[in-house]
């Protein structure tokens, strides 16, 4: 069955939960170390609002899929917790069909530490996808 992806690259609100400083505003897929220079660790939050997909069948279902994740994360869209993403996985899917309303909101906590060579990406790093499949 074909799979339709839509690619949630930006604007995501990003914020430190481990220190003072001011929101910010970038696109993703992006490392860790390029969103807060050169960063080793920390905790912060990642948001992006998306509008449902339209034209929706009866028979397709949403799922948002994480294909380059480095850290520990917890996922919530709307206010409800679809899950946890654990240190050593890479990769991630959340289906969110039952969640979905008119406007939405996905919320990523997600803490990183460099536990691997420096030279490896950490946080988002790699796309973060809408996928509808039947």
């Amino acid at each position: 069955m074909p799979v339709h992806r839509m690619f949630l690259k930006g604007p995501w609100g990003v914020r430190r939960l481990d220190r003072e400083e001011p929101s910010r505003r970038v696109t993703l897929p992006a490392s860790w170390q390029t969103i807060f220079d050169g960063s080793s660790c920390g905790r912060a939050e990642f948001r992006r609002k998306f509008n449902q997909p339209t034209n929706l069948e009866a028979h397709e279902h949403v799922w948002i899929v994480f294909q380059g994740v480095r850290g520990a994360a917890w996922v919530d869209i709307n206010g409800q917790r679809l899950g946890g993403i654990n240190i050593e996985d890479e990769t991630a899917e959340f289906e969110i069909t039952p969640h979905l309303a008119l406007h939405n909101e996905l919320v990523v906590q997600l803490t990183f530490w460099i536990g691997t060579p420096p030279d490896q990406p950490g946080g988002l790093w790699g796309p973060v996808a809408l996928e509808i499949r039947s």
